[in-house]
Protein backbone atom coordinates (compact mmCIF):
# COMPACT_ATOMS: atom_id res chain seq x y z
CA UNK A 1 0.00 0.00 0.00
CA UNK A 2 1.64 3.16 -0.95
CA UNK A 3 0.33 6.58 0.85
CA UNK A 4 0.81 9.83 -1.28
CA UNK A 5 1.06 13.08 0.31
CA UNK A 6 -0.80 16.13 -1.89
CA UNK A 7 1.26 18.69 -0.07
CA UNK A 8 5.15 19.27 0.28
CA UNK A 9 6.88 16.62 1.99
CA UNK A 10 7.87 19.12 4.27
CA UNK A 11 4.28 19.82 5.54
CA UNK A 12 2.37 17.92 7.98
CA UNK A 13 0.15 15.41 5.22
CA UNK A 14 -3.59 16.07 4.86
CA UNK A 15 -4.57 13.86 2.38
CA UNK A 16 -3.82 9.94 2.35
CA UNK A 17 -4.21 8.45 -1.23
CA UNK A 18 -4.70 4.88 -0.64
CA UNK A 19 -3.57 3.01 -3.70
CA UNK A 20 -3.39 -0.28 -3.53
CA UNK A 21 -4.54 -3.03 -5.69
CA UNK A 22 -6.44 -5.44 -2.91
CA UNK A 23 -9.35 -3.67 -1.76
CA UNK A 24 -11.04 -3.99 1.52
CA UNK A 25 -12.21 -7.77 1.94
CA UNK A 26 -15.99 -8.30 3.29
CA UNK A 27 -14.64 -10.93 6.29
CA UNK A 28 -16.75 -12.04 8.76
CA UNK A 29 -19.84 -10.94 6.78
CA UNK A 30 -23.08 -12.37 7.54
CA UNK A 31 -26.42 -12.58 5.86
CA UNK A 32 -30.05 -12.51 7.37
CA UNK A 33 -32.87 -14.43 5.70
CA UNK A 34 -31.71 -16.28 2.40
CA UNK A 35 -27.93 -16.47 2.27
CA UNK A 36 -24.98 -17.54 4.37
CA UNK A 37 -21.70 -16.24 5.17
CA UNK A 38 -20.14 -18.25 2.64
CA UNK A 39 -22.51 -16.83 -0.04
CA UNK A 40 -20.54 -15.45 -2.79
CA UNK A 41 -22.52 -12.25 -2.91
CA UNK A 42 -21.44 -11.82 0.36
CA UNK A 43 -17.95 -11.89 -0.16
CA UNK A 44 -17.97 -9.12 -3.11
CA UNK A 45 -15.72 -6.30 -2.83
CA UNK A 46 -18.22 -3.13 -1.91
CA UNK A 47 -15.96 -0.51 0.19
CA UNK A 48 -12.59 0.49 -1.70
CA UNK A 49 -10.59 2.60 1.27
CA UNK A 50 -9.63 5.66 -0.89
CA UNK A 51 -8.71 8.76 0.80
CA UNK A 52 -7.73 9.68 3.99
CA UNK A 53 -8.80 13.53 5.34
CA UNK A 54 -6.79 14.62 8.39
CA UNK A 55 -7.10 18.03 7.45
CA UNK A 56 -5.93 20.52 4.55
CA UNK A 57 -4.68 23.88 3.42
CA UNK A 58 -6.40 27.12 4.33
CA UNK A 59 -8.59 27.86 2.20
CA UNK A 60 -10.92 31.09 1.87
CA UNK A 61 -12.76 31.78 5.09
CA UNK A 62 -15.79 32.97 3.31
CA UNK A 63 -15.98 36.50 4.95
CA UNK A 64 -14.68 34.90 8.32
CA UNK A 65 -11.15 36.48 8.41
CA UNK A 66 -9.11 35.97 11.70
CA UNK A 67 -9.30 31.99 11.70
CA UNK A 68 -5.58 30.82 12.09
CA UNK A 69 -6.10 27.68 11.77
CA UNK A 70 -5.48 24.73 14.21
CA UNK A 71 -1.78 23.92 13.25
CA UNK A 72 1.06 25.54 10.72
CA UNK A 73 0.48 28.49 9.55
CA UNK A 74 -2.21 27.83 7.10
CA UNK A 75 -2.96 24.56 7.64
CA UNK A 76 -6.20 23.00 9.37
CA UNK A 77 -5.59 19.85 11.38
CA UNK A 78 -8.91 18.06 12.05
CA UNK A 79 -9.63 17.26 16.16
CA UNK A 80 -13.20 15.46 16.35
CA UNK A 81 -15.25 15.52 13.43
CA UNK A 82 -18.69 14.28 14.41
CA UNK A 83 -20.74 15.03 11.32
CA UNK A 84 -20.29 15.40 7.31
CA UNK A 85 -22.46 15.78 4.26
CA UNK A 86 -21.26 16.18 0.66
CA UNK A 87 -22.91 17.17 -2.77
CA UNK A 88 -20.25 17.46 -5.63
CA UNK A 89 -16.86 18.81 -4.74
CA UNK A 90 -18.58 20.08 -1.37
CA UNK A 91 -18.23 18.34 1.60
CA UNK A 92 -19.45 19.43 4.54
CA UNK A 93 -17.91 18.46 8.18
CA UNK A 94 -18.89 19.45 12.06
CA UNK A 95 -15.63 19.38 13.52
CA UNK A 96 -16.55 19.33 17.15
CA UNK A 97 -12.88 19.36 18.83
CA UNK A 98 -12.16 22.80 16.64
CA UNK A 99 -16.03 23.98 17.43
CA UNK A 100 -16.39 24.74 13.57
CA UNK A 101 -18.08 23.80 10.56
CA UNK A 102 -15.59 23.52 7.56
CA UNK A 103 -16.37 22.93 3.85
CA UNK A 104 -14.16 20.99 2.45
CA UNK A 105 -12.95 21.23 -1.72
CA UNK A 106 -11.89 18.30 -2.92
CA UNK A 107 -10.48 19.94 -6.04
CA UNK A 108 -8.80 22.53 -4.30
CA UNK A 109 -8.02 20.25 -1.41
CA UNK A 110 -8.68 22.99 1.16
CA UNK A 111 -10.61 23.70 4.19
CA UNK A 112 -12.76 26.81 5.05
CA UNK A 113 -14.81 27.33 8.17
CA UNK A 114 -18.00 27.78 6.50
CA UNK A 115 -19.88 30.21 9.43
CA UNK A 116 -19.05 31.35 12.47
CA UNK A 117 -21.24 29.21 14.38
CA UNK A 118 -19.97 27.52 17.19
CA UNK A 119 -20.42 23.77 16.53
CA UNK A 120 -20.58 20.64 19.05
CA UNK A 121 -20.85 17.25 18.29
CA UNK A 122 -24.91 17.13 18.80
CA UNK A 123 -25.14 18.91 15.23
CA UNK A 124 -25.81 17.31 12.23
CA UNK A 125 -25.57 18.69 8.60
CA UNK A 126 -27.29 18.88 5.86
CA UNK A 127 -26.08 20.08 1.98
CA UNK A 128 -29.14 20.43 0.12
CA UNK A 129 -30.02 19.94 -3.78
CA UNK A 130 -30.56 23.87 -4.11
CA UNK A 131 -26.58 24.00 -2.72
CA UNK A 132 -27.90 25.46 0.58
CA UNK A 133 -26.81 24.06 3.89
CA UNK A 134 -29.24 23.40 6.83
CA UNK A 135 -27.67 22.39 10.05
CA UNK A 136 -29.85 20.83 12.64
CA UNK A 137 -28.92 22.81 16.37
CA UNK A 138 -30.59 20.78 19.14
CA UNK A 139 -29.39 23.55 21.21
CA UNK A 140 -31.20 25.90 19.49
CA UNK A 141 -34.37 23.78 19.40
CA UNK A 142 -34.04 24.86 15.33
CA UNK A 143 -32.75 23.99 12.04
CA UNK A 144 -30.44 26.67 10.69
CA UNK A 145 -30.06 27.32 7.37
CA UNK A 146 -27.00 28.95 5.37
CA UNK A 147 -26.63 30.18 1.65
CA UNK A 148 -23.42 28.57 -0.35
CA UNK A 149 -21.41 31.32 0.81
CA UNK A 150 -22.26 30.71 4.39
CA UNK A 151 -24.54 34.00 4.58
CA UNK A 152 -27.19 32.87 7.03
CA UNK A 153 -31.24 32.38 5.91
CA UNK A 154 -34.43 32.70 8.37
CA UNK A 155 -34.16 28.92 10.30
CA UNK A 156 -36.59 26.45 10.35
CA UNK A 157 -38.94 26.67 13.76
CA UNK A 158 -42.25 24.54 14.51
CA UNK A 159 -42.82 25.74 18.63
CA UNK A 160 -44.30 22.44 20.69
CA UNK A 161 -43.22 20.25 17.65
CA UNK A 162 -39.29 20.72 17.45
CA UNK A 163 -37.55 19.97 20.76
CA UNK A 164 -34.75 18.75 19.67
CA UNK A 165 -33.80 18.45 15.79
CA UNK A 166 -31.24 16.06 15.27
CA UNK A 167 -31.01 14.94 11.12
CA UNK A 168 -32.59 16.91 8.11
CA UNK A 169 -33.02 15.07 4.53
CA UNK A 170 -35.06 16.48 1.60
CA UNK A 171 -38.00 14.70 0.29
CA UNK A 172 -37.13 15.70 -3.89
CA UNK A 173 -40.18 14.52 -5.39
CA UNK A 174 -42.54 16.45 -3.00
CA UNK A 175 -40.02 19.00 -2.56
CA UNK A 176 -40.62 19.44 1.39
CA UNK A 177 -37.70 19.65 3.83
CA UNK A 178 -37.77 16.41 6.92
CA UNK A 179 -36.27 17.50 10.51
CA UNK A 180 -36.29 14.36 12.94
CA UNK A 181 -36.62 15.43 16.32
CA UNK A 182 -35.15 13.05 18.56
CA UNK A 183 -36.78 14.37 21.60
CA UNK A 184 -40.70 13.82 20.64
CA UNK A 185 -39.81 10.91 18.57
CA UNK A 186 -41.63 12.66 15.34
CA UNK A 187 -40.66 14.05 11.90
CA UNK A 188 -41.80 17.73 10.73
CA UNK A 189 -42.17 18.34 7.47
CA UNK A 190 -41.42 21.89 5.94
CA UNK A 191 -41.53 23.38 2.44
CA UNK A 192 -39.99 25.36 -0.02
CA UNK A 193 -40.15 28.66 2.37
CA UNK A 194 -39.52 27.35 5.41
CA UNK A 195 -42.98 26.72 6.94
CA UNK A 196 -43.67 23.82 9.12
CA UNK A 197 -46.76 21.35 7.00
CA UNK A 198 -47.34 18.99 9.37
CA UNK A 199 -46.31 16.40 12.00
CA UNK A 200 -45.43 12.73 11.36
CA UNK A 201 -45.72 10.31 13.44
CA UNK A 202 -43.57 7.60 12.72
CA UNK A 203 -44.98 4.08 13.49
CA UNK A 204 -43.04 1.10 15.54
CA UNK A 205 -39.78 3.90 16.26
CA UNK A 206 -39.55 3.78 19.98
CA UNK A 207 -36.22 6.36 19.86
CA UNK A 208 -35.37 8.65 16.54
CA UNK A 209 -31.49 8.57 16.52
CA UNK A 210 -30.55 9.29 12.82
CA UNK A 211 -32.76 9.54 9.86
CA UNK A 212 -31.58 9.63 5.99
CA UNK A 213 -33.53 9.26 2.72
CA UNK A 214 -33.73 5.92 0.24
CA UNK A 215 -35.60 4.18 -2.85
CA UNK A 216 -38.04 2.94 0.18
CA UNK A 217 -38.52 5.80 1.47
CA UNK A 218 -37.61 7.34 5.06
CA UNK A 219 -35.30 5.64 6.79
CA UNK A 220 -34.86 5.75 10.67
CA UNK A 221 -32.11 4.24 13.38
CA UNK A 222 -34.11 3.32 16.30
CA UNK A 223 -31.65 3.00 18.79
CA UNK A 224 -33.17 1.52 21.27
CA UNK A 225 -34.81 -0.81 19.14
CA UNK A 226 -31.31 -1.70 18.23
CA UNK A 227 -32.60 -1.60 14.55
CA UNK A 228 -33.18 0.49 11.15
CA UNK A 229 -37.07 1.24 10.03
CA UNK A 230 -38.36 2.39 6.61
CA UNK A 231 -41.48 4.64 6.68
CA UNK A 232 -43.25 5.16 3.82
CA UNK A 233 -43.46 9.59 3.73
CA UNK A 234 -46.67 9.69 5.80
CA UNK A 235 -44.65 7.37 8.45
CA UNK A 236 -46.82 4.77 7.77
CA UNK A 237 -44.24 1.60 9.01
CA UNK A 238 -43.13 -0.80 5.49
CA UNK A 239 -40.20 -2.69 7.06
CA UNK A 240 -37.51 -3.15 9.69
CA UNK A 241 -33.99 -4.87 9.84
CA UNK A 242 -30.88 -5.17 11.61
CA UNK A 243 -32.31 -6.08 15.11
CA UNK A 244 -30.31 -9.14 14.94
CA UNK A 245 -26.69 -7.71 13.51
CA UNK A 246 -26.83 -4.21 15.28
CA UNK A 247 -25.84 -3.28 18.96
CA UNK A 248 -25.09 0.51 18.90
CA UNK A 249 -26.37 1.75 15.44
CA UNK A 250 -25.99 5.49 15.11
CA UNK A 251 -25.01 7.27 11.74
CA UNK A 252 -26.89 6.15 8.60
CA UNK A 253 -26.45 6.77 4.81
CA UNK A 254 -28.33 5.16 1.72
CA UNK A 255 -27.51 5.35 -1.71
CA UNK A 256 -29.90 5.29 -5.02
CA UNK A 257 -29.03 1.13 -4.93
CA UNK A 258 -30.66 0.75 -1.75
CA UNK A 259 -27.54 -0.31 -0.25
CA UNK A 260 -27.96 0.97 3.60
CA UNK A 261 -24.94 2.22 5.37
CA UNK A 262 -25.61 1.71 9.37
CA UNK A 263 -22.51 2.98 11.77
CA UNK A 264 -22.21 0.36 14.84
CA UNK A 265 -19.92 2.01 17.31
CA UNK A 266 -20.25 -1.53 19.25
CA UNK A 267 -17.60 -2.94 16.90
CA UNK A 268 -16.53 -0.04 15.23
CA UNK A 269 -17.94 -1.17 11.34
CA UNK A 270 -20.14 0.17 9.13
CA UNK A 271 -22.60 -2.40 8.35
CA UNK A 272 -24.74 -2.57 4.70
CA UNK A 273 -27.78 -3.78 4.00
CA UNK A 274 -29.44 -4.29 0.79
CA UNK A 275 -33.42 -5.00 1.08
CA UNK A 276 -33.03 -5.58 4.50
CA UNK A 277 -30.72 -8.14 4.70
CA UNK A 278 -27.09 -7.30 6.17
CA UNK A 279 -24.38 -8.20 2.86
CA UNK A 280 -21.18 -6.99 4.07
CA UNK A 281 -19.54 -5.65 7.61
CA UNK A 282 -16.60 -3.39 7.45
CA UNK A 283 -14.48 -1.66 9.32
CA UNK A 284 -13.33 -2.87 13.35
CA UNK A 285 -11.43 -1.00 15.71
CA UNK A 286 -7.80 0.47 14.53
CA UNK A 287 -6.31 3.49 12.50
CA UNK A 288 -5.45 1.56 9.22
CA UNK A 289 -7.75 2.66 6.08
CA UNK A 290 -10.83 0.86 6.52
CA UNK A 291 -10.88 1.13 10.34
CA UNK A 292 -12.57 2.97 12.88
CA UNK A 293 -13.00 4.87 16.26
CA UNK A 294 -16.39 6.53 16.41
CA UNK A 295 -18.30 6.30 13.43
CA UNK A 296 -19.75 9.94 13.99
CA UNK A 297 -21.59 10.59 10.84
CA UNK A 298 -21.65 9.25 7.30
CA UNK A 299 -22.73 10.64 3.95
CA UNK A 300 -23.39 9.52 0.64
CA UNK A 301 -22.03 11.46 -2.48
CA UNK A 302 -21.26 10.35 -6.66
CA UNK A 303 -20.38 6.81 -5.87
CA UNK A 304 -18.80 7.67 -2.56
CA UNK A 305 -19.04 6.98 1.16
CA UNK A 306 -17.62 9.65 3.69
CA UNK A 307 -17.04 8.27 7.51
CA UNK A 308 -16.31 10.38 10.00
CA UNK A 309 -13.49 8.47 11.76
CA UNK A 310 -14.22 10.61 15.04
CA UNK A 311 -11.85 9.26 17.95
CA UNK A 312 -9.16 9.12 14.52
CA UNK A 313 -9.61 12.68 13.95
CA UNK A 314 -10.01 11.99 10.22
CA UNK A 315 -12.92 11.88 7.63
CA UNK A 316 -12.20 8.59 5.41
CA UNK A 317 -13.81 8.59 1.62
CA UNK A 318 -14.46 5.03 0.69
CA UNK A 319 -15.29 3.76 -3.01
CA UNK A 320 -18.42 1.87 -3.42
CA UNK A 321 -17.65 -0.91 -6.12
CA UNK A 322 -21.17 -1.27 -8.83
CA UNK A 323 -22.91 -4.24 -7.40
CA UNK A 324 -25.52 -6.18 -9.76
CA UNK A 325 -28.94 -6.02 -8.88
CA UNK A 326 -30.81 -7.66 -5.76
CA UNK A 327 -34.13 -9.39 -6.68
CA UNK A 328 -34.32 -10.61 -3.23
CA UNK A 329 -37.56 -9.60 -0.94
CA UNK A 330 -36.05 -9.56 3.00
CA UNK A 331 -38.90 -7.20 3.82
Amino acid sequence: MVSISCFNRKRRFCVNLVASVATLALAGCAMTGAGTAGDAAAQRELLQPWIELTGASLGAPLGLPGFAGSGAAGYVALRQPTAISARGNDVYLVDAGLHRIFRYDRARQTLAPFTSLAADAGMSVYAAPDLSVYVADPARNQVLHFAWDGAPLPPLNSPGNLGRPISVIMDEGRGQLLVADGLYAQIIAFNSLGRPLSVIKPQRVRALAAMAQGPDGIYVVDRLARQVVVLGQDGAFRYAFGADSLADPGAIAVNRDNFVFVGDNFDQTVKVYRSGRLVARVGGVGVAPGRFNGVAGLAVDGGMLYVADSLNARVQIMLITPQAPDTGKGK
